[in-house]
């Protein structure tokens, strides 16, 4: 009988994607949950706040602390990703452009540059000045627009992938590597923008389509609907932002029953945190467009300016934000010391 080769075999390195399986989810019954891979630290970093138990979310002020803090510290990888969203939005944004123009028969910016005269003052009936418009909608147009939609779903989602994992690697202390960063967020947009897209679809069919079809049957059950799905809508989509953290930055999309297992006992926390952040967010983006609209240019160029330079800035401090909720949870699931399976 052939003797078996018992010769030891190479085994390739992990890669950053792959280096983490098996970390995520809960092994099957019987199997002990693989040690931690070199790298994998369960440690909380030394921030400038008492320490906290595991799964215990930090403070509100020492959050946005935290956040500013280590985006001063990876200042250069989040800007060259910020730059690159500025970029593709500036390219969006042209695309508009051009499909507004060809939309209104080539008059769209001789029309823009009848709504203000040097001083900012209005000098047409805004009412008029839409009805004066002649729509054409041409294929160029109809293509424009929906490339114009389209990129600006890929480039913010792959900014925000991105984002989510260099500050992840900051929070282990592993090394920012803008290049694998940038390649990994452009494997997994595909699967987020999938993933998007059904989330969406069924939470409107869900919501508006059956709520249209009860108010055309039964119009007092269809108002009672639609305003049960808009008070859901306000609960549910906070949360899910952790659902979506954990898709961006682990190696496979995460199983619902993981996510809420995840944030049981912390959703008032994490819901109060991340609206408290969106309404911030808001309030600047009005004020900014509130001051940009009290100069002489027409609000479309204050929306654009806002779009491809303020929002991608506020896109990297959510993402941040949002991680680190993301990352105060893990520290809950993984506190138990990993089991390592005795030598036979």
């Amino acid at each position: 009988m052939a003797e078996s080769d018992e010769r030891p075999r190479s085994v390739p390195p992990p890669s950053q994607d792959d280096d983490e399986a098996g970390r995520w989810s809960t092994p099957p019954p019987g199997r002990p949950r693989p040690a931690p891979p070199p790298g994998f630290n369960l440690e909380r970093p030394q921030w400038h706040h008492r320490p906290l138990e595991p799964g215990e979310l930090r403070r509100i002020p020492d959050l946005i602390r935290d956040s500013l803090s280590l985006i001063g510290r990876r200042w250069r990888p989040f800007g060259e990703f910020v730059l690159i969203g500025v970029a593709g939005y500036v390219v969006a944004f042209v695309m508009l452009f051009l499909g507004l123009n060809a939309l209104f028969g080539g008059k769209f910016f001789s029309k823009i540059s009848e709504l203000t005269d040097p001083t900012g003052g209005a000098v047409v009936d805004f009412d008029a000045w839409l009805e004066s418009f002649d729509v054409t909608p041409t294929t160029t147009a109809i293509v424009l627009l929906f490339a114009f939609a389209f990129a600006c779903c890929l480039g913010f989602l792959v900014q925000e992938i991105a984002i989510s994992r260099l500050a992840l690697d900051d929070v282990r202390g592993r090394p920012i590597r803008f290049g694998q960063t940038l390649a990994a967020s452009v494997r997994r947009m595909p699967k987020i923008f999938g993933l998007s897209v059904l989330v969406g679809v069924v939470t409107c069919l869900v919501g508006c389509g059956l709520g249209v079809l009860l108010l055309w049957l039964a119009p007092p059950l269809g108002i009672v609907w639609l305003l049960a799905y808009f008070v859901a809508s306000v609960v549910f989509w906070p949360l899910l932002i952790v659902y979506f953290v954990m898709a961006y930055v682990e190696p496979r999309i995460p199983s619902p029953r993981r996510w809420w297992r995840l944030i049981r006992g912390r959703k008032a926390a994490i819901w109060g945190r991340v609206m408290l952040l969106g309404i911030a967010a808001n309030m600047v983006g009005f004020g900014l467009g509130a001051g940009l609209g009290a100069l002489p240019l027409p609000a479309l160029y204050g929306d654009l300016f806002i779009n491809a330079v303020i929002f991608p800035l506020i896109f990297v401090l959510g993402a941040v934000f949002h991680l680190l909720i993301y990352a105060d949870l893990l520290t809950g699931e993984h506190s138990a010391p990993a089991e390592v399976e005795s030598p036979s």
